[in-house]
């Protein structure tokens, strides 16, 4: 429907645009009529600006309605494939979940309590962003970039975040049940942290069959 919307402002916007042409170009050819008397000269030359005044008013309003209807859908459907990252947007509360997000750019987004569930996150980069409470329950995650990410009480059940990157706002999270973290990247001093925390790390993958501290090499 914005699409079909779009499309009728931009027709609109080019027809606008060939009438002010084709007027300038009547205005150019035969000039302000002959034989008309200094006032009555100056009088049509008046007319005739606001004409052209009026019919480019036209033309800059269309533009920006068409600029809008157009714009607007991209950024709301920016996916992977095409369309627009996400990078210093406030999607706190928004539904992200089981779609294709791959390679996608979070980078320092408000998202608190956003849904990611089970979604392809893969390579996507959340760098700074701001995750309290946001839930990525079984998400695909592979070597996705939450580093100097907000991560309390965020839910990473049942996700497979291998070979992805973390800081220690990990330690935050609400639980890494079922995560797969094989290869993943943690700060050195926060492992044992992770393995020693209890009801934090446990159980098996569902998608990879990864046993969650053995991913982690807890002792």
């Amino acid at each position: 429907m914005k699409s079909a919307l779009g499309f009728i402002s931009v027709v609109a916007l080019a027809a606008s645009s060939i009438d002010a042409f084709s007027f300038m170009r009547k205005e150019v050819q035969y000039g302000p009529s002959t034989g008309t008397t200094g006032l009555e000269k100056n009088q049509e030359q008046h007319h005739l600006h606001q004409q052209r005044s009026n019919i480019f008013g036209k033309d800059v309003a269309s533009f920006v309605l068409a600029s809008q209807i157009l714009v607007a859908p991209l950024i709301a459907n920016a996916v992977s494939g095409g369309g627009l990252d996400f990078a210093g947007l406030d999607i706190s509360g928004q539904d992200f979940s089981r779609s294709n997000y791959k390679g996608k750019d979070f980078t320092q987004v408000l998202s608190k309590a956003t849904t990611y569930a089970k979604s392809n996150l893969q390579g996507c980069r959340f760098y700074k962003a701001y995750l309290v409470n946001a839930d990525f329950t079984g998400a695909d995650a592979r070597g996705a970039s939450f580093e100097d990410t907000s991560m309390d009480g965020a839910i990473l059940k049942d996700a497979n975040l291998s070979g992805a990157y973390f800081s220690a706002s990990l330690l935050d999270a609400a639980t890494l049940e079922n995560a797969d973290l094989s290869d993943a990247s943690l700060p050195p001093k926060l492992l044992g942290r992770i393995c020693e925390k209890e009801n934090f790390a446990f159980g098996t993958n569902p998608a990879t069959g990864i046993d969650t501290r053995d991913s982690l090499m807890c002792p």
